[in-house]
């Protein structure tokens, strides 16, 4: 093919040679001016890919730093909860021990209130009872019991009648319901003989109205 270009050509061979290598070499300029350009974009490329791995390295690092950061704060709150819990914990169970000491005073209170409430209903009694024998003195009977009536029994205290009944205390004293007796210079008739009127009191107590002398006695003052 050759032979045939140089031979058919009207020029003269080395016009022809030098006109193919002109051509030759402007292909190989073309080419090596695209091979550059090739190399350029990749260089470009490279560049770029450069630049992308390193904001993408400046991210993990931030991102880890952040990460680190949050993890840190996390367990900063799990600490803060934990005491919290702790607290509350502790909260809880000193409000169960002031629950369970309030409600053993609520029943020492209630316990009080009863015993008071005892208290006041004998003392009650007992003032009804003395306001009874000061309105009717005479009314006390001597037993029927025909046993009781025959034994003597020692007393402490007298529950003596005046302008109002006195308690009085007494030496122990031997005294037989229905005998009569005599104290501070009067005679009294002992109706009966029973416990104390005052509460929590084991001693024994005579229970006395005048006699006929006292009666009299008081009659002529």
């Amino acid at each position: 093919m050759r032979g045939k270009i140089l031979g058919g050509g009207s020029g003269s061979p080395p016009e022809e040679l030098e006109g193919l290598l002109a051509e030759r070499r402007r292909e190989l300029e073309a080419q090596a001016a695209a091979l550059e350009d090739a190399i350029a974009a990749l260089e470009r490329r490279e560049s770029l890919l450069r630049d992308s791995r390193a904001s993408l390295e400046r991210l993990l690092r931030l991102g880890t730093s952040d990460l680190d950061s949050r993890e840190s704060e996390l367990a900063e709150l799990i600490r803060e909860l934990t005491a919290r819990e702790e607290r509350l914990h502790e909260a809880e169970k000193e409000l169960t021990q002031r629950r369970s000491e309030l409600g053993a005073v609520e029943l020492k209170r209630a316990s009080v209130e009863q015993r008071e409430h005892a208290l006041a209903e004998r003392e009650v009694a007992l003032e009804e009872r003395e306001r009874g024998r000061e309105a009717d003195p005479e009314g006390e009977r001597l037993p029927t019991d025909s046993a009781a009536a025959t034994l003597e029994t020692t007393v402490e205290l007298a529950f003596v009648p005046g302008a109002r009944y006195r308690l009085v205390e007494m030496g122990s004293t031997a005294l037989l319901p229905g005998s009569t007796f005599a104290f501070e210079d009067d005679e009294y008739l002992v109706t009966r003989v029973g416990p104390s009127p005052l509460p929590g009191d084991s001693r024994r107590c005579a229970y006395l109205v005048r006699g006929p002398r006292g009666r009299s006695s008081g009659g002529s003052s």
